[in-house]
């Protein structure tokens, strides 16, 4: 369903004063966030999934419990390798503690409500 004239000029005004806002907080939703590979879990996942996918193959050949070991190491080797990817540290400093001002446009939409609330007042 598209969004009417009114609707769009509205989003297009929340989104401005959003940007005016926190301009930081657009920067980090319009950008995926930045992933590193861990080498060392990585390296572990690789030769973990060949030794499991070695003992797969042998086992079918000879034992089947072999096999189903082979299969649980391959798989365990996958998640581990899965996890391996975390983001990269951020260099920005921390957040403040401290209650941010309130925007104008926040003001605008309480002061709404309160009218709204109270129409006799």
């Amino acid at each position: 369903m598209a969004l009417s004239e009114a609707e769009q000029e509205l989003l297009a005004k929340l989104e401005a004063s959003l940007a005016a806002d926190d301009p930081k907080l657009v920067q980090r939703l319009t950008r995926p966030p930045a992933r590193r590979l861990h080498p060392k879990r990585a390296t572990f996942g690789i030769v973990g999934g060949l030794v499991g996918m070695t003992l797969l193959v042998v086992g079918l050949s000879t034992q089947i419990w072999l096999s189903l070991v082979g299969f649980v190491v391959m798989l365990a080797a996958t998640v581990f390798f899965l996890t391996a990817w975390r983001a990269a540290p951020s260099d920005a400093p921390p957040a403040p503690t401290a209650q941010p001002r309130r925007s104008d446009f926040m003001s605008r939409l309480e002061q709404r409500w309160q009218e709204r609330q109270n129409p006799g007042a």
